[in-house]
């Protein structure tokens, strides 16, 4: 039972690690295959969509299969659809972010980005360039935009392969120790797997901080950093490491019984089990009560459920059950993207906050609401109005989230004019203006510098520069007629590369992030309570079914629509939408913030 326990615990731990990882790499996976948020919603759904296709037949079928081998199975295929989600890093190719073609002088040191006489130009050499011979060649493999369904099917089998964990472990476990035992056990196996989320946002922080392409290209000559919205980290690397530990944590099933001796028998009973080796010839003579025994649990099926959906208390905590899902999952999938995007931090750095400041302080909630229970030995009535309040309370403190404000990014063209002027909203800003008239650029290209009026221009064409120095991430563009036009003199017009920075959203964002905290402990502190309210509101018998339940709809009404229509939502508030190599939008590189909001 020790090593079942250890070895539960482990896959516990391994389904937690893969599970945050993927969450924390969404925004990546989106830039990486160019998709819009509604596609990362689905890929994310798919997961769900996997567990429910299996999780009924396996709970309904518990006890009459080989639980421990099943388990390892199923860890097998979550390391399966992790190894699958890897492939198309290794069929697409380098990634080629979006970058503008600048002419270069018969003096290499300097380039143009504003070439009136050929807008075509040539490309700077560098290890992450292509010249347009090698775009249209690009072209041809269009199947390269299908790619992410690899990430889809991958999520799927990772669904399917988690489904017995759960629901098999823990009734192996009830079945075979004692009863004061049981649920000490349990929530030991629970608690341990909860550092396998933590460990997944810290190892997804880690990859999203390396270039995809690590290994293959110098970093060196690439000209974005971890903050900008083109940049995409190593999120294959991961999904590696996620694969390997799934793995490993099904070897150890396979060497478990089938059943074991209940914990604290004596040592006779235990002798009396040795002879046995025939265990299927015990088990044949009463296959016909068995299929008479399953005829009947069919036909109780739906009197059960009558009963529980007359249970006006069950009734009321499945409703919050599907509200509380929306909003946790919608939040939980896009909030490294709003980190992003409100207050100017790394991906990388967003999903480092969340794995060491809010999945710790929500497993401490976690576990206060119920020491609380214990130690008060409130009853259903206390329970219900102590998860009543801590809701309200969190509810009050989310509407704070409308004070954490930041300014829209100014970028020029999309939402300032480039006259520097703020200007009413009403007046449309055009993307062109004369000061960038003769310049020919690309309207749909999006490699971001920021000018010394701290206006983001959308290239340095756009900002009108004509010359520049340096390379790599270091270079500064000089003599850009837009950023002149407003009131500096010639000197003071260079424009560096990437997006201004908005300093009231750096200085905000810690405020956002303790009323976060804040908020993710007091909704765990009433999470306890309510689920516990759930335990002694339905009659014993249906216990587990009632938690089936629980569970099917969260996550049909919850878990696979959120992240979809909050995807939806969250590109409706896109202000420019990258480009493909080979044309056709991609992944979206500015929002505007207050509609995000």
């Amino acid at each position: 039972l020790q090593i079942f326990l250890g070895a539960l615990a482990f896959s516990f731990f391994a389904k937690g690690l893969s599970g945050s990882y993927m969450k924390s790499m969404s925004s990546q996976i989106e830039r990486r295959f160019e998709i819009s948020s509604s596609i990362v919603g689905i890929i994310d759904g798919s997961f769900e969509i996997g567990n429910l296709m299996v999780m009924v037949l396996v709970s309904y079928l518990g006890p009459r299969v080989h639980r421990p081998k099943v388990i390892a199975v199923g860890c097998l295929i979550m390391s399966l659809g992790a190894f699958l989600s890897v492939m198309p890093q290794f069929l697409m190719g380098r990634y080629n972010y979006e970058r503008i073609t600048v002419t270069v002088d018969n003096s290499s040191t300097s380039v143009s980005a504003c070439s009136p006489a050929s807008s075509e130009g040539h490309p700077v050499t560098g290890a992450t360039e292509r010249p347009n011979a090698m775009r249209n060649f690009g072209c041809e493999k269009k199947t390269n935009s299908y790619l992410w369904l690899f990430v889809l099917m991958g999520n799927l089998l990772r669904g399917i392969g988690e489904a017995p964990i759960m629901p098999l472990g823990v009734s192996y476990i009830d079945d075979f120790s004692k009863e004061e035992n049981s649920a000490f056990y349990i929530g030991l196996v629970r608690s341990s797997g909860m550092f396998g989320p933590t460990l997944g946002f810290l190892l997804g922080s880690f990859c999203a901080s390396l270039w995809v392409d690590i290994g293959i290209v110098d970093t060196d000559a690439i000209s974005i950093n971890p903050k900008d919205t083109r940049w995409v980290g190593a999120w294959w690397l991961g999904l590696i490491i996620c694969g390997a530990v799934s793995f490993i944590a099904s070897l150890p099933f396979w060497f478990l019984p089938y059943s074991l001796p209940k914990e604290g028998e004596n040592e006779n009973t235990k002798i009396s089990h040795l002879p046995v080796q025939g265990d299927h010839c015990e088990i044949d003579p009463p296959a016909q009560p068995q299929v008479y025994s399953l005829c009947l649990s069919i036909a109780d099926f739906f009197p059960a459920l009558k009963k529980l959906f007359g249970n006006p208390i069950f009734l009321v905590y499945i409703f919050l059950t599907i509200l509380q899902y929306n909003s946790l999952v919608g939040l939980i999938t896009y909030e490294t993207k709003f980190m992003e995007q409100q207050f100017n931090v790394s991906v990388a750095r967003a999903i480092f906050l969340i794995g060491v400041i809010l999945l710790p302080i929500t497993i401490l909630g976690m576990f206060l609401g119920g020491f609380l229970i214990k130690k008060f030995k409130l009853h259903i009535t206390e329970m219900a109005k102590f998860a009543c309040i801590t809701f309200i309370v969190a509810y009050l403190l989310n509407l704070l989230y409308f004070t954490c404000s930041c300014e829209v990014p100014e970028v020029a063209g999309l939402t300032a004019p480039y006259s520097g002027l703020k200007h009413l909203s009403s007046t449309k800003t055009s993307l062109m203006d004369s000061c960038n008239a003769d310049c020919g650029c690309k309207l749909d290209q999006w490699d971001p510098v920021c000018g010394d009026n701290r206006i983001t221009y959308m290239t340095a064409c756009f900002a009108g520069c004509k010359s520049s120095t340096g390379t790599g991430k270091n270079m500064v563009f000089h003599n850009c007629s837009c950023v002149e036009g407003q009131g500096h003199g010639l000197g003071n017009s260079s424009a560096v590369l990437g997006q201004c920075q908005r300093e009231s959203c750096t200085k905000a964002f810690p405020y956002f992030l303790a009323l976060q905290t804040a908020c993710a402990f007091i909704l765990a502190l009433g999470g306890t309570p309510t689920y516990m309210i759930m335990f002694r509101s339905v009659s014993p018998d249906l216990k587990s079914f009632a938690v089936g339940i629980e569970t099917l709809g969260g996550r049909v009404l919850g878990g696979l629509p959120a992240p979809i229509y909050f995807g939806a939502f969250i590109d409706e508030t896109c202000l420019k939408w990258g480009t493909k190599n080979c044309g056709g939008s991609g992944s979206c590189r500015v929002y505007d913030t207050k509609a995000f909001r």
